[in-house]
């Protein structure tokens, strides 16, 4: 380890060969350990990236976790596939939709073993107790990139359910990134529940609840950038998650709302609802949902500010499409 750190640079570059050879065919468990003594020995991170670069497993291959991690129930996950965004006209009064609430791509990183994975998310836990200081803000956010890195890599895919579960137990840290009120950890936690959302689909319904509470209030917020990062994120959870009445009675919540941003979001919001549910209208009919469904578009219609009812009026024609007599009734 000291040669990786001589001063001669032919040295230190024999030296990184020779332990990426050494280390390339090694089990994932010796690989695992060689990442925390770069750490120890307090390698130039340069150097340490290189090696863990060259030493990554291939996603979907090299981790190979025992059976009971990879049960055909946690293959029932949906494709990584776009983010549906409904799309608002630029004479709203609030900022436009845009690329700038979708999340900016990340370096993947991986992980060798599930324990390693696990001491990654107790190594996070302590950033995110209490409330948000000066001296763990950074933290947190770092500790969110961190999460997403992983998802890049192979924590999604070679540990399904072990990565879903450390994300579950960190929502409490995770939605304290959303609601901060500095820009780009909030922006973090909202690209880090996109991604989950686009990932896991269904997986997430467990997170779902809390989740649209705090994006819901969120897409309220005065700062432009929060409240759109808001709206793209609700969207994508409605586009991903299983549908239930809780997410349509979320929706008619945000209609009623006294600010213009969550009435003008929700009228896209129920559009990507309507047609991700056109072709499984039972769903919606046999747990009261059309009826909420109803009273969001006739509130809409009625609002008093005319971008609300224009943008309503687009999501009344799909209605209409799906259930053309109650549509006319």
């Amino acid at each position: 380890m000291e040669l990786l750190e001589d001063a001669d640079g032919m040295v230190r570059d024999v030296a990184k060969a020779t332990v990426i050879e050494l280390f390339r065919s090694a089990p994932a468990a010796a690989k695992s350990d060689l990442k925390k003594q770069l750490k120890n020995f307090k390698v130039r991170p340069a150097i340490e990236q290189a090696i863990v670069k060259e030493l990554a497993p291939v996603p979907g291959a090299a981790a190979a976790p025992e059976p009971e991690q990879r049960p055909e129930s946690a293959r029932a996950i949906r494709p990584a596939l776009g983010a549906s965004v409904s799309s608002l006209s630029s004479e709203r009064p609030i900022t436009p939709m845009s690329d700038l609430g979708r999340p900016e791509q990340v370096e993947p990183s991986y992980v060798n073993t599930q324990r390693e994975l696990d001491d990654i998310f107790k190594d996070m836990q302590v950033w995110f107790e209490g409330r948000e200081t000066e001296q763990n803000w950074l933290k947190r956010e770092e500790s969110v990139t961190k999460l997403r890195r992983l998802m890049a890599g192979n924590a999604a895919t070679d540990f399904q359910l072990p990565f879903l579960t450390g994300l579950r137990g960190l929502l409490d840290g995770i939605i304290k990134a959303i609601t901060s009120l500095r820009t780009s950890l909030s922006k973090e936690g909202c690209s880090l529940v996109q991604e989950i959302a686009t990932t896991y689909g269904p997986g997430m319904d467990p997170m779902v609840e809390l989740l649209m509470q705090t994006f819901i209030k969120l897409s309220a917020a005065t700062k432009k950038i929060a409240s759109q990062q808001a709206n793209v994120t609700i969207d994508t959870i409605i586009s991903r998650a299983t549908y239930n009445t809780r997410i349509v009675n979320h929706i008619w919540g945000a209609c009623q709302d006294k600010n213009l941003q969550p009435r003008t979001y929700a009228t896209g919001w129920l559009k990507t609802l309507l047609r991700k549910e056109a072709h499984h209208k039972n769903h919606i009919e046999q747990g009261g949902g059309l009826d909420v469904i109803e009273k969001c578009i006739k509130k809409g219609l009625a609002d008093p500010n005319p971008g609300v009812r224009e943008r309503m009026r687009s999501t009344y024609w799909v209605f209409a499409d799906i259930w053309p007599a109650r549509a006319e009734a």
